[in-house]
């Protein structure tokens, strides 16, 4: 009797309870993915055709070179010489032949001596012979001939000792200016030592480039140049010289570049870092827009533009606005492209359509309920 009671209790109350809890579970499942939506929506990019100059160029760094330098040594043989007289100062500019500097010369001058004196011996002695020997026989032209070769010999050697004593005089091979200059009157040098070194005022910049970019350069193409120790910027140049073979360091391939130039910022010495673009193409006053706007059928391109026809003051803009139009490029470079037909200045043209989606998803503290502490909602 006990267990038909309970039993009949059971199914008077805790079966009804069940189901009801299972149909509020359901309802609150079918609740929550209504209210757990994602909205999408599309936002239409776009910017007007506009116009100006558009530069295509590559970048490159490096430094200051000298077009020629030379370091001034002793050429006189002996393992040490005294300097005499020291002719110049330190960033001196000088011209081709001037005087560096003098060794000392006392040996070098008897030489000269000597060889005058041997030369006016011999021709002396050539005048007396062709006084002696002045018939047409065999024997008086050879007696004639030996002297003349004594003269000429003579001759020589006087030339090579005036040759040498120039030697002692350290001269500017070129035009250029005076650094490292590291000896004074009374000072010894030797063979190895510099005494100064002369660098010509025409200077070069040498960049650095990658392969990519180094395809692109060739020798003429214009070029701009910053000088930052000097606060220089935009200085006018032109590609010189380009390796033909790169240098190949832990595994990248560069190309070294010069780059002339005639307008030398004051102060500027080599050594110093340069920055230099190299300009690829120019194209000024010319109608550009992003490359990003521009879509392919083929081999043909071709943008989006806003039909005005179809806008009629609408705040928002939707896809059907737009028409189809084919364009003619021409120059380019990372961000711009240039438009030679098809479009005018100040058409509207697509250039993204971006989707975003954001989800709301409504969480409220009241919608959860908890029922006997075993089914949460």
């Amino acid at each position: 009797m006990n267990e038909r009671t309970g039993l009949a209790k059971f199914r008077r109350f805790v079966i009804p309870t069940l189901i009801v809890l299972a149909v509020l579970g359901g309802a609150y499942y079918f609740w929550f993915r209504s209210t757990d939506t994602t909205s999408s929506a599309s936002t239409i990019k776009t910017t007007t055709v506009k116009r100006g100059d558009l530069v295509s160029s590559v970048t490159g760094s490096g430094q200051v070179y000298a077009e020629s330098s030379v370091d001034l040594k002793s050429v006189v043989a002996g393992d040490a010489i005294d300097v005499v007289s020291v002719s110049v100062k330190n960033d001196q500019e000088v011209k081709k032949g001037d005087l560096i500097a003098t060794l000392d010369m006392e040996d070098a001058q008897k030489s000269v001596r000597d060889a005058e004196l041997s030369l006016r011996s011999a021709e002396i002695k050539m005048a007396q012979t062709e006084k002696l020997y002045k018939h047409e026989t065999e024997d008086d032209r050879r007696t004639r001939q030996l002297q003349e070769v004594v003269v000429r010999d003579a001759e020589n050697r006087l030339s090579d000792a005036k040759e040498d004593l120039q030697k002692y005089l350290i001269r500017a091979p070129f035009d250029g200016v005076v650094t490292g200059l590291s000896v004074s009157a009374g000072d010894s040098v030797s063979r190895d030592d510099i005494l100064a070194t002369i660098i010509s005022k025409k200077l070069y910049a040498k960049v650095l480039l990658n392969e990519v970019d180094a395809a692109s350069v060739s020798v003429g193409q214009q070029t701009k140049i910053s000088f930052s120790a000097v606060e220089a910027s935009d200085v006018p140049g032109v590609v010189s010289k380009i390796d033909t073979i790169g240098t190949v360091s832990s595994g990248v391939v560069s190309y070294n570049a010069e780059i002339g130039f005639d307008d030398v910022p004051e102060n500027l010495k080599p050594g110093m870092s340069a920055d230099v673009e190299i300009i690829l193409s120019e194209a000024k006053n010319v109608l550009y827009i992003p490359t990003s706007a521009l879509r392919s059928d083929g081999n043909a391109k071709y943008v989006l533009a806003l039909d005005a026809s179809k806008n009629k003051g609408n705040s928002s803009l939707t896809e059907d606005m737009f028409r189809k139009v084919t364009v003619t490029l021409g120059n380019s470079d990372d961000v711009s492209t240039e438009v030679r037909s098809g479009l005018s200045e100040g058409d509207v043209i697509m250039t993204t359509k971006s989707s975003s989606s954001a989800s709301n998803s409504t969480t409220s503290s009241s919608s959860r309920r908890t029922g006997g502490g075993m089914f949460p909602f």
